[in-house]
């Protein structure tokens, strides 16, 4: 079986090399990224996560692990990254509807999103189009906005 495409530029990388990298601008691990990635683009024809062949295939699959994970770790490294999406996303919004960061405190911080988004679809062998960039960006102030319209009303 030749190595899956998405993890190429991580060839010559341990698993440690690779949760340092990706701890520079997530709150993600090596474990939870690969496997969000595979149970994402391994699915079957019901639209379902092949989770029992990724864990098995995981070696093959994925330069920096060694060993085959079961179904049950699978699982729990993806229900662990769905986990931390969903926090990380709370304390990014959590942060602008309680006022602790102002609107323009907020428009760098989501151009830094964007370019650490960019970064690791790169890393991943795909890239992020300037207007793919802008279309993120229009979404989360368009989610802000509306936002700002249900707690304050019309501003």
């Amino acid at each position: 079986m030749n190595r899956y495409q998405k993890f190429k530029k991580m060839d010559n990388k341990s698993y440690s090399d690779v949760t340092r990298f990706l701890k520079q601008t997530t709150h993600l691990t090596a474990r939870e990224w690969m496997i969000a990635r595979l149970c994402a683009d391994f699915k079957n024809i019901s639209n379902q996560s092949e989770m029992t062949w990724i864990g098995e295939n995981l070696p093959d699959l994925v330069p920096f692990m060694d060993e085959p994970y079961s179904r049950q770790e699978v699982s729990n490294a993806h229900a662990t990254f769905k986990k931390k999406v969903q926090r990380s996303g709370t304390t990014f919004f959590y942060a602008y509807y309680a006022g602790l960061i102002s609107k323009d405190e907020i428009i760098p911080i989501i151009h830094t999103i964007v370019s650490d988004i960019q970064k690791l679809m790169e890393t991943e062998g795909g890239e992020v189009s300037n207007e793919h960039a802008t279309e993120v960006q229009q979404v989360i102030a368009d989610v802000l906005r509306r936002m700002n319209l249900s707690m304050y009303g019309d501003e």
